[in-house]
Order: C-alpha cells, then sequence, then structure tokens
C-alpha cells in the first residue's frame, strides 16, 4: 500500500422514537495498481481524475473521477498527499 485516507459516511437510526447519526469511518487505500474504496475497488487505469472541495472547517468532499461515474466520500483532512500520490502512479 502506497498511501490510505479516512472517510467517513453517516447512518440514519431511529431509536426510542428518535432519529440519530451514527459516523462509521473507513479508509480509502492507494496501491500500485488499484484504489481500494469501502465498498468497490478500481484499478488505476479506471480512475481519470481526484479531486476535492472543501465544504466547512469539519468536512470537504474527495472526488474519484471513474468509468462508472463519479465516487464521492466525505472527509475530515484534505487528502492532498493523496491525490499527489496518486498522480505520481499515473
Amino acid at each position: 500500500m502506497i498511501c490510505s485516507h479516512p472517510v467517513y459516511w453517516k447512518e440514519r437510526k431511529i431509536e426510542n422514537n428518535r432519529q440519530v447519526y451514527i459516523e462509521h469511518e473507513a479508509v480509502l487505500e492507494l496501491f500500485e495498481d488499484r484504489v481500494q474504496a469501502p465498498d468497490e475497488q478500481f484499478t488505476i487505469d479506471q480512475i481519470h481524475d481526484v479531486s476535492y472541495r472543501g465544504l466547512s472547517e469539519t468536512y470537504g468532499f474527495f472526488y474519484l473521477h471513474t468509468i462508472k461515474g463519479v465516487r464521492t466520500f466525505i472527509v475530515k483532512e484534505t487528502p492532498l498527499h493523496w491525490i499527489e500520490a496518486f498522480r505520481t502512479c499515473r
């Protein structure tokens, strides 16, 4: 593995007639030949580009532009080191 970056998603549940949000964490892993996302895998040649957009002081969006469409991941820290590592793999 070359690099990894934490990604997050929220699950909404109803408990005791109240709405509760549960935050989950996983990692987006970069290997020499592929990217392993929490629920799918892409080879390097299936990814056209990667980008990041800050949303607030707490969250931002990390985008994988793939042949299957754009995959969006919520991040808490800028993934610039991951993006730089990805671009050196190409």
